[in-house]
C-alpha cells in the first residue's frame, strides 16, 4: 500500500464533481455509515458555512480535483502522516467510496460522479 501525503488540517479542497470549497478538518476516519465499517483519507466540512450540526463530508485524497489553499503545518506534521499512513495499513479496513457515502447522506448533489 503507498502512504499517502495528506494535505494538513486546514487545507481548503475541491472534490472532483463538484464547484464547493472544503476545508479538511480530520484525517484517517472510518465511518460504518454504508454497513460496514470502511476508512476515509479525510473529513471536511463546507466552505464557508463550517461545520453543521454532524455533517462531516467523507472523502479520499484521491477524489481531491483542486487544493486552494493549504493548511498549517509544522515539525508534527511528518509524523502524523507517517502515523496515519500506518494506522491504515494495520487496521486492514477497505476503503470507502466517497460517492457511495455522500449519496446515502443525502448530500450526492456536491459528489455527483463517482471517482
Amino acid at each position: 500500500m503507498e502512504n499517502i501525503k495528506y494535505w494538513p488540517i486546514g487545507s481548503c479542497v475541491i472534490i472532483k464533481g463538484s464547484v464547493r470549497k472544503i476545508i479538511i478538518i480530520a484525517r484517517g476516519l472510518v465511518t460504518a455509515a454504508t454497513g460496514e465499517p470502511k476508512y476515509f483519507d479525510y473529513g471536511g466540512c463546507f466552505y464557508p458555512e463550517g461545520l453543521v450540526g454532524d455533517q462531516i463530508l467523507f472523502f479520499n485524497h484521491e477524489d481531491i480535483s483542486e487544493v486552494i489553499h493549504e493548511g498549517y503545518k509544522d515539525d508534527d506534521e511528518p509524523r502524523m502522516v507517517e502515523n496515519v499512513n500506518q494506522w491504515i495499513r494495520d487496521t486492514g479496513l477497505p476503503k470507502g467510496s466517497a460517492y457511495e457515502l455522500n449519496k446515502k447522506k443525502g448530500l450526492v448533489s456536491e459528489f455527483d460522479q463517482e471517482g
